[in-house]
């Protein structure tokens, strides 16, 4: 009986120690977890803190940042830029822009998470950053509030930043801010700045068709309105742009079919 009792105290000496071992390294790497997600929830909070508080402020204050925005980047300041309300638009000239940029503006609540998947998958094909999937809101949250680096951060910075836009503002507030911030060309600022630059008429009697012009030189102002604007090169693939958003306007009966056939033959020169 003695010799089992030794025998089995010699096991649980044998087993205890790597237990006892076994413990501590639980214990380590437990509190090891915990001082991570303690760092992460300080950093976490630091970076909500900073970002822009949207939630006081006002419809009133958002307009006066963006005309700030806006004229910090003017070369000429007497050139067309001023504040044009939504009312003195045209709704032809809204959609047609609406449907080229974000065609689910008003369905999605800030992010449209389809479109990002596909972009990502694009981009990932070809080896590049070529594809976005910034909705309007987006890039309003970007324009106004961050720069143009590419970086996770930044783009945390946006993602942040759109949800507490859209749920601040409605979405024509939204629409209003970006069709004045919206850059067409150089030194080119806002929808009423477009209208009478390049059509030489007012925003309300822009038509589907220019509207659906004016949206191919927002991917790339500047370089756009060189090719485009200037030299009067429109490329097979911005004619079938052309095409899918007046296809969607009728689609969607902004226009009347008689109206698409006729926009699909507008002379813009």
């Amino acid at each position: 009986m003695s010799k089992l009792s030794s025998k089995l105290e010699v096991l649980k000496l044998t087993y205890q120690k790597p237990l006892e071992w076994f413990r501590r390294f639980r214990c380590f790497v437990g509190s090891i977890v915990v001082s991570i997600l303690f760092i992460i929830g300080i950093v976490f909070s630091i970076f909500i803190y900073n970002l822009p508080d949207i939630e006081n402020t006002s419809f009133e204050k958002l307009k006066e940042l963006t005309e700030k925005k806006v004229k910090s980047k003017l070369v000429n300041k007497n050139n067309y830029f001023r504040w044009t309300p939504l009312r003195k638009v045209n709704r032809d000239y809204l959609y047609a822009i609406v449907m080229a940029e974000d065609a689910k503006f008003f369905t999605h609540k800030g992010i449209n998470y389809d479109a990002l998947v596909d972009a990502m998958a694009k981009n990932y094909k070809s080896d590049t950053y070529s594809y976005g999937a910034s909705t309007i809101t987006q890039q309003v949250a970007k324009n106004i509030y961050l720069s143009n680096n590419k970086t996770i951060y930044r783009k945390l910075q946006e993602f942040f930043i759109t949800k507490r836009l859209e749920k601040k503002f409605t979405k024509n507030q939204i629409l209003e801010i970006y069709f004045n911030l919206a850059e067409f060309g150089p030194d080119i600022y806002g929808i009423r700045a477009a209208s009478y630059r390049i059509f030489k008429k007012s925003p309300m009697k822009i038509n589907a068709a220019e509207g659906a012009f004016l949206s191919l030189l927002l991917p790339s102002p500047r370089r756009y309105y060189y090719s485009i604007v200037q030299n009067h090169n429109i490329t097979n693939k911005q004619k079938k742009k052309i095409k899918r958003v007046l296809n969607d306007m009728r689609f969607m009966e902004f226009i009347s079919y008689k109206q698409y056939e006729k926009y699909l033959n507008y002379n813009y020169f």
